[in-house]
């Protein structure tokens, strides 16, 4: 008989700071976890789906994607979630403005 061992969700660095600015925003904000991991509402917006992403990389920061998460890539590519990996990317991904 084999073991399956449970599934541990570890939440990315970028979550909190995404999550803050969002709601700064006047979004809501849901930790899903699957098959992405935040759910987001705003009225006269609608909802919205975000994957937050740890970056890597010094010079040019990216989004890791693990193997084990092949169907959340397919999700990703069949909606259109935007992966992102800091509370910019965030709000660009919404359709809020930012100011720079």
């Amino acid at each position: 008989m084999s073991y399956k061992r449970p599934q541990i969700h570890r939440t990315d660095q970028s979550q909190e700071a995404i999550i803050k600015a969002l709601k700064d925003a006047g979004w809501h904000v849901w930790i899903i976890g699957r098959p992405v991991d935040l759910l987001c509402w705003k009225e006269g917006r609608g909802f919205r789906c975000l994957e937050a992403k740890t970056p890597r990389g010094k010079k040019k920061p990216k989004a890791v994607i693990d193997k084990r998460q092949k169907e959340q890539i397919e999700f990703i590519n069949t909606t259109g979630t935007w992966r992102v990996t800091s509370a910019q990317e965030a709000l660009l991904a919404v359709g809020e403005r930012i100011e720079l």
